[in-house]
């Protein structure tokens, strides 16, 4: 495993736990969150971003292959979406996750739901 991989990894990890300092530590002061609300910029900003509101479905993330290529990781994730006052699955879906890394932390992220663009964008 590269050094990015496990830096992409530990980011889908300190999110589900919701570990936000832990989260923050592992992105560039210049991280951009190319989230489905809109460009987050900077660690605050990220940090807003990766902050769970309470009840309703909550999002648990699954990593299902990763991949990497000179400053970039792909992974493929599954989201598991499910009620928080009883766990149970509301449902799930699947998306690339393209991180650009630099010096060993997230410089973005940034989600595909298809996999060609997905792709295209790794391999730019």
């Amino acid at each position: 495993m590269t050094p990015e991989e496990k830096v992409a990894r530990e980011f889908v990890s300190t999110f589900n736990r919701s570990e936000l300092d832990a989260f923050v530590e592992l992105l560039d002061p210049e991280v951009e969150i190319h989230g489905m609300r809109g460009l987050k910029k900077g660690p605050e900003e990220a940090r807003s971003w990766a902050t769970k509101k309470p009840g309703g479905v909550q999002q648990t993330i699954l990593i299902e292959a990763c991949e990497s290529a000179a400053d970039r990781v792909l992974l493929e994730v599954k989201r598991e979406w499910r009620w928080e006052e009883d766990d149970e699955l509301a449902y799930t879906d699947e998306l690339f996750w393209l991180f650009g890394m630099r010096n060993e932390k997230v410089l973005s992220w940034r989600p595909f739901e298809d996999p060609e663009e997905a792709r295209t964008a790794f391999d730019a």
